[in-house]
Order: structure tokens, then sequence, then C-alpha cells
């Protein structure tokens, strides 16, 4: 039995459940490039996207045995659950990885915020209905937001950019995109668990043999405390914890007005590097962050 009309966008107000996950998944999410940074210095960044999923397949197993979530087999579901576990834990975390590799930090972080404005399209795509007006004016002054704050953070010289680093961080953006709009699916029939971790499943099954490849015994046994805290935080947080919050969201809110939240990744990642790596707060990246929550209102305003 479908249940999407249970959980209609229109039906969903500010203040419910469905922005609660997405401000959860925000807060998980916005903490990965930090976590990322303090990982890195003892696993180098590919192998750290890798295992960022592959880890978490125990803990997907164990849920799923636990709970008994059915495998999505039915007719195209099993397309669908391929091509979630593809396009979200695969596809976005290797290709922006391979992508920040080639760029500057703030053209990265600028191409990534594109990514509601993907979501936000292929939904309208999906069910032939164009976003409303207020969406557009709200995702503009959003990213505008964003834009002021990674410029006045990290800035946005181009010295170390390349447009083949931008393309790869752009494609990691319509993957992440796709992958929420094929969760969006499943989630009525299998739940947003079930969906969440038979994707883990699928992707890391596929990325298992590439971790052996690149990962030998003095690989593994030269990862530092803090490397192992980051992986545990990217696997079972980033990828088990807020990718099930994230689903539910979209799935309960409506991809269009859900999807927007992401413009507040950067504000959680510039509010974290101000409280752990002691970087400056300014009255510009306030006004920035002010301008960003100013733009999500204009989507969630019912």
């Amino acid at each position: 039995m479908n249940k999407s009309s249970n959980f209609s966008p229109e039906a969903v107000g500010f203040f419910s459940l469905a922005t609660a996950g997405a401000l959860l998944t925000v807060l998980v999410w916005g903490g990965t490039p930090i976590i990322t940074k303090f990982g890195a210095m003892s696993v180098d960044v590919l192998s750290l996207a890798l295992l960022r999923t592959v880890a978490a397949l125990p803990l997907a197993v164990l849920i799923l045995a636990v709970l008994r979530c059915p495998l999505p087999w039915y007719g195209r579901d099993k397309w669908l659950i391929f091509a979630l576990g593809v396009t979200g834990l695969i596809g976005f975390p290797v290709l922006f990885t391979l992508g920040v590799g080639l760029t500057s930090a703030g053209h990265a972080a600028v191409v990534a915020a594109a990514t509601p404005v993907f979501a936000g399209l292929l939904e309208a795509l999906v069910n032939r209905r164009f976003p409303p007006g207020r969406w557009w004016l709200g995702v503009s002054v959003a990213f505008v937001g964003v834009v002021i704050l990674i410029a006045e953070a990290i800035g946005l010289d181009s010295v170390d950019a390349s447009w083949q680093g931008d393309l790869l961080c752009a494609s990691g953006g319509l993957s992440a995109a796709m992958s929420f709009v094929v969760g969006a699916r499943l989630t009525p029939r299998y739940g947003s668990i079930g969906v969440t971790m038979w994707s883990v499943v699928v992707g890391a099954v596929i990325q298992l043999p590439f971790v052996i490849l690149r990962m030998d015994a003095a690989a593994w046994a030269a990862i530092e405390p803090l490397g192992w805290t980051a992986i545990i935080y990217l696997s079972a947080g980033s990828t088990v914890v807020a990718y099930i919050t994230w689903i539910f969201a979209l799935t309960r809110g409506g991809i269009g007005r859900m999807s927007v939240w992401q413009f507040g990744l950067p504000v959680v990642g510039v509010a974290g590097a101000a409280v752990f790596l002691a970087e400056p707060l300014t009255p510009m990246l306030i006004a920035a962050t002010v301008i960003i929550l100013f733009g999500v209102a204009l989507v969630q305003r019912r």
C-alpha cells in the first residue's frame, strides 16, 4: 500500500517531524567537513570517502536483521534501490571528493550549494510541475547568502580552481539530488530505515573491493584514534543516522521544501570551524547566515 498520501508536503507545517529530521541531518552533515579534516590526518581522503559507506555495512546489516526490513525487490523497486545506493552512497562522496582535489575549497562549496536547486528541478521534472515563484525567490536568496558566507569564510579565489574539479563537484551534487528523488519514491513502501539500510548495503558491497585494494595492513595500522573517530562519525552518523532522517524528511515534507535546508550546511560548517578550529566569526558571516535562513524561511512558508 502506498502511504504517500499521508505525507503530502501541503499537510506538513514548518514545525513538524519533517523539519526536525531535516535539521538533524544538516547538523550531522554540516560537521562532516571538519571531521573529514581530522580523519585525513591518518587516512587519505579518497579512502575515507569509501570507508564512509563500507564501514557502515555491519551496522546496516544488523539493523536490517533486527527490524526485519523487507528487501525492495518487486518490479522496478530493485532497480530503484540499486540506483539509490549508486547515486547517494557512491556517486556523491566519490565524485565530490575527487572534485575537491582538483579545485579550490571555495568553488567546491559554492557548487555543492547548488544541490537543492538540482533536487527541486528533478522533482519538478518527475512530477511535471514547475516550482512556484516563492521557491525560486527563496532558493535565490539562500544561494546568495551561501556565496557571501563562503567568500567571507574561505574565499572564492580561482588560483587553485579548475573547470574539471568544478564539473566533478557539480556531478556529485547532481548525483546526490538524484538519490533524494529516488529515495522519496521508495520510502512510502519500505520506510526510511529500510530504504537507507538497503542502499548502504548496495553501496558498501560495490565499494568494498576498492577499499581492500587501497587499504593494506600498513594503512590500517596507520589510522590514529582521531581517524577511527572520523570513520565512526562518517559511517554511523553521516551515512546511517543522517541519511535515515534526510530520506524521512524528504518523503514527509516534500523534496522541494526540505532540500533547501541543505543551504544550512555551510552555516554549520563555519560555526563548527569557529568552535573547534578557532576560526574567526565575523559580522559578515553572521549577516550571511541571516540571509540564508531568510531564504529557507521563504520556501518553508505556507
